[in-house]
């Protein structure tokens, strides 16, 4: 038995030596890149199936695009078949160098009371989030709203509170956090995290960006304090809920 042990404990050292972590500017990239190129395949595959899904198109002004013609159905496909995918290629990914997914992702459960108090700051965030809307008159441009409610509501339900948080949360403020944290500190780690979720909406105006920068740390932080991915899903969906309702009540 003894030498049993001393066996497991000489593989579990070498597994622990065979941990491979990512550089942060690859980090950063890897994050961004999966997000933008993942899609393509499925955005192609979806134009096979037939014309339901390029029904009722929107055209939407993007700030830093311009007009781009949107298609509700298609869209949000695209969204709820990548990001299983996205989750599956990071996982194997991860596991390929050795991480340790659980400790890493912060795939850790957490009490009411922290939930209760989460939701709480999440509260005041948004309110303070209409003031700043109302005191520089920021409006989410209207294109957006229409294609929102030209969307088949399960659709929309699906991929606003559940896929992009999940997927999200997933690859933000679990993969790419608990790789900057590793070479660059807690801090450093919550501020890149952000900025580089905050790049992944570049189709609204820079004091939106502010707002979601902001949105962006909120989540960092409480992912850092609590050490749980699951309590952050949980928060963006909130913030989701909140502006998905409140489309309904602008238009």
């Amino acid at each position: 038995m003894p030498v049993c042990y001393r066996i497991l404990e000489f593989i579990s050292l070498m597994e622990e030596q065979e941990v491979k972590n990512f550089n942060p500017l690859w980090a950063l990239a890897f994050s961004l890149l999966i997000f933008n190129f993942f899609p393509v395949p499925f955005t192609i595959l979806l134009s096979f199936v037939g014309d339901w899904v390029y029904q009722n198109p929107v055209e939407v002004e993007m700030s830093f695009v311009g007009k781009v013609l949107l298609y509700p159905i298609k869209d949000n496909l695209v969204m709820i078949l990548t990001a299983p995918l996205i989750i599956y290629f990071m996982v194997w990914r991860m596991r390929k160098r050795g991480i340790d997914l659980k400790n890493e992702l912060g795939l850790f459960l957490f009490h009411k009371s922290v939930l209760l108090r989460s939701i709480f700051a999440l509260a005041l965030l948004l309110i303070l989030e209409e003031v700043y809307m109302r005191v520089l008159q920021v409006e989410v441009p209207e294109s957006f709203l229409r294609f929102m409610l030209s969307e088949p509501i399960i659709l929309g339900i699906i991929t606003t509170l559940i896929v992009a948080p999940v997927s999200e949360e997933f690859i933000f403020r679990g993969f790419l956090f608990s790789q900057l944290k590793i070479r660059l500190g807690n801090w450093a780690a919550i501020s890149l995290s952000s900025l580089a979720w905050t790049l992944m909406h570049l189709q609204y105006e820079i004091k939106i960006l502010a707002i979601l920068f902001v949105l962006g740390l909120f989540l960092g932080f409480f992912r850092w304090k609590y050490n749980s991915l699951f309590l952050v899903i949980i928060l963006h969906a909130a913030n989701n809920l909140v502006g998905y309702v409140s489309s309904y009540y602008f238009l």
